[in-house]
């Protein structure tokens, strides 16, 4: 196995264990509500414009012809695979070099694929809310969260 890949997967188990035991480094500061907004308040934070963000949203007019050229592509790789399978049966033999340049065009079309979709869909793209009476873009936080408001369950709409 790659030491590469090892890496990957050691990093992922460690972020999903600590995630799953709600493990957090220094100590959270939560704000203060009041007892009767227990249970019926959401906490909210400034969504902070970032460069990501700038990119994302001037992407956003090409986002379809984005996604179906990535379609076109997959139509393009799914003929390569099938047709390189087929030559294969007609020898009656397995080359393996016959698969060369479709699985490079694989490798390349898959990691397109993960680039672009982390261009045009952020973290705040799943986290923005509107709240009713605030012309501001927000997003979801925790209660420790630096900047953290608690606003009412019921004046948070989903983007």
């Amino acid at each position: 196995m790659k030491q590469g890949l090892l890496y990957s997967i050691v990093a992922l188990a460690a972020i999903v264990i600590v995630a799953s035991f709600n493990m957090q480094l220094g100590d959270p500061v939560a704000s203060n509500i009041p007892e009767s907004m227990i249970g019926h308040a959401l906490y909210v934070c400034p969504s902070a414009d970032s460069t990501w963000t700038t990119i994302a949203e001037s992407l956003r007019p090409f986002a379809n012809y984005i996604i179906a050229g990535f379609f076109f592509g997959l139509v393009l790789l799914l003929f390569g695979w099938g047709w390189q399978l087929y030559q294969n049966m007609l020898d009656d033999k397995f080359k393996r070099e016959s698969f060369k340049n479709i699985w490079t065009f694989t490798k390349w079309g898959f990691w397109a694929i993960i680039v672009v979709m982390l261009i045009l869909v952020t973290p705040n793209n799943f986290r923005r809310v509107n709240i009713s009476g605030a012309g501001d873009q927000w997003v979801l936080c925790d209660a420790n969260t630096p900047g953290a408001r608690a606003v009412k369950a019921d004046a948070v709409h989903a983007h």
